[in-house]
């Protein structure tokens, strides 16, 4: 299996992993659905723990990030 690996805000987590946008506002559940949309991958399988970034794979504002892999075909 090949994996990617990318940066992304951390509060995404929920969400790519198990599906549980409760945590976001539309505002930012939009946000993650284009980035899924445009980037490869396919399920969520590993984030690393949170820390503080100036820029993530998303182009999101600074803020907590956390390296979330992905399964590829």
């Amino acid at each position: 299996m090949n994996t990617e690996t990318y940066i992304l805000p951390a509060y995404w987590a929920s969400y790519l992993i198990n599906g549980d946008a409760s945590g976001l506002g539309d505002d930012e559940q939009a946000e993650c659905d284009a980035w899924t949309d445009n980037n490869p991958g396919g399920n969520c399988v590993d984030v690393g723990g949170p820390y503080f970034a100036h820029r993530n794979d998303a182009g999101t504002l600074a803020g907590d990030v956390a390296e979330f892999t992905f399964f590829v075909d």
